[in-house]
């Protein structure tokens, strides 16, 4: 091979192509292994009501936004039993939250 054969962009295209796709597998996987994680602790546990009315309201948007995630990977995988579960506690979750909104 010349040094004027390689082509070092379509190299480095090649090699950040590989990566990227490496690290969205990864990352997928990540995902996978803490939504598994926490639903074996909220199912396990349950969520505390006492707990969510002490939380701010950023902190059960956010947890409301996982609640979400969780039940569309569940979802995605028709696992319909885990989103029940899911679904029960994100329900005490959107009661807080409306319960403020209803003292506001």
């Amino acid at each position: 091979m010349e040094d004027n054969d390689f082509d070092f962009e379509d190299f480095m295209e090649n090699s950040n192509s590989d990566f990227e796709m490496k690290l969205e597998e990864y990352r997928d996987k990540i995902m996978k292994l803490a939504i598994e994680a926490n639903y074996e602790n909220i199912d396990k546990n349950g969520i505390n009501e006492y707990h969510l009315r002490h939380m701010y309201n950023t902190e059960l948007n956010d947890l409301n936004n996982t609640f979400k995630m969780m039940i569309q990977y569940f979802e995605d995988i028709e696992d319909y039993e885990k989103c029940a579960v899911v679904l029960k506690e994100q329900q005490k979750v959107n009661s807080v939250i409306s319960q403020r909104e209803d003292v506001q």
